[in-house]
């Protein structure tokens, strides 16, 4: 029995229908998600190593930075500063 060869991230979206930015392509999505949802460290760092070589790093560091994104929310709204824009954005609805 012949083996397919795996097709490559985000190959089923047609590129030229849709016109992404370079940071949000179905292949940085893909590898995104794929990362995500390892099961363990190791095997993440097994799937970061993997997506290296098949998109290269450029596009690999727009992926990790969508893994990072909810930190650097979390952690930007614990700030004074976004708590007092909060609070001056409700002053300013009422």
């Amino acid at each position: 029995m012949k083996k397919e060869k795996q097709k490559a991230f985000g190959s089923s979206v047609a590129f030229g229908d849709i016109n992404f930015p370079k940071h949000l392509t179905p292949k940085i999505i893909h590898s995104a998600l794929f990362i995500h949802n390892a099961d363990c460290k190791e095997e993440t760092v097994k799937r970061v190593q993997h997506c290296v070589k098949e998109i290269g790093e450029q596009d690999m560091s727009y992926a990790m930075a969508l893994l990072v994104l909810p930190t650097l929310m979390n952690n930007m709204q614990q700030t004074e500063e976004y708590k007092e824009w909060q609070q001056s954005r409700i002053k300013t609805l009422n």
